[in-house]
């Protein structure tokens, strides 16, 4: 069944592609919610006419988190994104991209193909079911004169649906703003609240349930995630009630709550962050679910 999010505009104005090897992309969903990857937007990783539309890929994350110091290098993309997963996304043709918009992003001159604007980097687990959410960009709110409000999240939604995914593990950091559009997905099972294992210990891992319900509310389609589940007149997912709070820049918090979940306590972020005077955001945290 189609995707009828609020900001439908996207999806008239914007062209979804895939990036993956062909061989990975027998096991996916090619028609998420209706949406169709064409030939000419599904790009091989082992094919050397793939590297400009790969070049723009890089010069997008770069965008999104070179100012955090967590670009990733090439090789990344290929060993652990490209060759193993998928990347999903959305673009536009070069010439209907405003200048900014080009400059941006590293558009070469004289090039006439689509310019990605959002990606979803996803790698398997041994439960095909289970994929772990490696990376998501967008430009929304990053060029001015660009409606771009709530790709994030639409992206990411047809992405879990081509990957078929039943289950998705996450990694961000608890600052991170990106994480309005994780907990769209519903309670956030946290797995780690502290993560010494990561180059920015105050990171959270997460597990999320996905269905159509979740995904459609993540794409802000609440109707599609009425038709699905039993939900409230906004299409909102039930999450348990908040027990505490956890401010972002609270490091002997997290490594509180990190000891607590290894002494066998569950806690999941039960809903969106709120921004803090001076900075930082807080979340919200319930038990059991």
């Amino acid at each position: 069944m189609s995707l009828r999010p609020r900001n439908e505009h996207l999806l008239e104005s914007l062209t979804p592609f895939l990036v993956a090897r062909v061989e990975n992309r027998a096991r996916f969903e090619l028609r998420p919610f209706d949406l169709v990857f064409e030939d000419v937007h599904c790009f091989d990783p082992l094919r050397t006419d793939a590297a400009r539309f790969l070049d723009l890929l890089c010069h997008l994350d770069v965008v999104a988190f070179g100012a955090h110091g967590m670009a990733m290098p090439r090789w990344i993309f290929f060993d652990g994104g490209e060759l193993s997963g998928g990347i999903v996304g959305f673009g536009r043709r070069a010439l209907a991209l405003t200048h900014e918009a080009r400059a941006l992003l590293h558009v070469p001159d004289g090039y006439r193909g689509l310019v990605p604007l959002s990606m979803f980097i996803a790698i398997p687990t041994f439960d095909r079911s289970t994929w772990v959410g490696h990376n998501l960009a967008s430009l929304a709110g990053r060029v001015a004169g660009e409606d771009l409000r709530g790709l994030g999240g639409l992206t990411k939604a047809v992405a879990l649906k081509t990957f078929r995914s039943r289950s998705q593990i996450g990694v961000a950091q608890w600052n991170n703003v990106a994480m309005h559009v994780h907990t769209r997905m519903g309670p956030l099972r946290v797995l780690t609240a502290w993560t010494p294992a990561h180059t920015k210990p105050w990171t959270v891992t997460y597990r999320a349930d996905v269905d159509d319900a979740a995904l459609r509310h993540l794409a802000r389609d609440p109707e599609g995630a009425l038709r699905h589940l039993a939900r409230d007149p906004e299409g909102r997912i039930a999450t348990p009630a908040t027990e505490l709070w956890l401010d972002s820049r609270d490091h002997s918090a997290m490594r509180a709550l990190q000891q607590r979940i290894e002494s066998g306590e569950r806690f999941h972020i039960v809903g969106r962050p709120e921004p803090l005077e001076g900075g930082g955001q807080r979340l919200p945290l319930g038990g059991e679910s």
